[in-house]
């Protein structure tokens, strides 16, 4: 009788453990990857800076420009918003942040590439703004949406317009992690500003702030892994930047702020001593997460214009295996105001 009530508390306790790790994993993977409708920052409660920069948004959502929708490889509807200058100029596919708007984050890319005359590609990611999904997989599907982008340029544009994929924060992880995909050879350089290693170590970083009081961290890690895959069906260590660059033969450029306590400088220097193609990373001080051209807006224009020009005059040869300009090094750490 004993040993009855025993076995009947072991069942008990495992399937209150089921249960536990059930819901667990399915409130983590909701609170993550769910699609949420983010509302655009408010004009009335803005500071002076947040109101400059918002007016700016604003006046490039009303630009004129064409709507862009493709179908992902996986038949998500994507939608994005292009901008052209010049025929045959350099264009930019940007990529945004998470549960932000390609809108806002592509003010300062919009106003280099207005001065430069390049054209500009500003992309909604899926379960995001007007792109469709209800899953946002933290790089691991959206990696191959950067190669859809890539491919619908080649394709529109011909072998004569060099591309650069570009984007900042959760845009910027994205890009470098389809560095080792099938991207078009057209596709010339890849620009990460405010970018990470993995999703998971972002989470593992972050999640504090976000988790109900008592739940330790590693319980965390065990609920996220588990309801990616359990909930989402995908895999969060399938999408690693430092795996992608250490595979690609596509220049990387990287802007990263060594204030940023998001996206720790450290992880941006993991990707550059990863990368095994042509490399450059330019670190901004005093920048916090996604502050770099805040902080310095010359340099991170400058930067930027260096790179796209360089590597834009090699397009008829094959961006991908080119090497840079005479007089540029090939491994050039690039700093403001500080020695890494």
């Amino acid at each position: 009788m004993k040993m009855k009530k025993i076995v009947a508390v072991v069942i008990i306790m495992f399937i209150f453990l089921i249960i536990t790790f059930g819901e667990g994993s399915k409130f983590v993977f909701q609170k993550i990857c769910e699609r949420r409708e983010t509302a655009w920052p408010d004009l009335g409660t803005a500071d002076d800076e947040q109101y400059e920069w918002l007016t700016e948004a604003y006046k490039i959502k009303r630009k004129n420009n064409e709507r862009i929708v493709i179908m992902a490889s996986d038949g998500t509807k994507l939608e994005g918003h292009y901008y052209e200058r010049k025929k045959n100029a350099p264009l930019v596919i940007f990529f945004h942040g998470f549960r932000s708007h390609s809108y806002v984050d592509g003010v300062p890319i919009y106003k280099i590439a207005q001065k430069e005359k390049w054209n500009v590609l500003l992309v909604s990611m899926r379960a995001h703004d007007e792109s469709e999904g209800n899953i946002f997989t933290l790089g691991v599907k959206e990696r191959y949406d950067c190669v859809d982008w890539a491919n619908w340029a080649a394709k529109r544009f011909g072998r004569e317009t060099p591309i650069f994929l570009m984007g900042i924060s959760m845009g910027g992880a994205v890009v470098t992690m389809s560095s080792n995909l099938d991207l078009p050879d057209s596709v010339c350089g890849i620009i990460e500003d405010s970018g990470f290693t993995t999703s998971t170590k972002m989470l593992e970083l972050n999640c504090k702030s976000h988790l109900p009081k008592g739940i330790p961290v590693e319980v965390f890690k065990i609920f996220s892994n588990v309801g990616t895959k359990l909930w989402g069906e995908f895999n969060l260590k399938e999408a690693d930047a430092c795996k992608a660059v250490s595979q690609t033969k596509i220049p990387i450029l990287i802007i990263h702020g060594d204030m940023d306590n998001l996206a720790p400088l450290y992880m941006a220097k993991e990707i550059y001593n990863s990368c095994k193609s042509s490399k450059e990373i330019y670190i901004v001080h005093g920048a916090g997460h996604a502050e770099n051209y805040k902080k310095d807006p010359e340099g991170y224009e400058t930067i930027i214009t260096t790179f796209i020009k360089e590597r834009s005059t090699t397009v008829h040869t094959g961006c991908q295996t080119v090497r840079p300009a005479k007089g540029v090094q090939s491994d050039r750490w690039k700093s403001c105001q500080i020695s890494c």
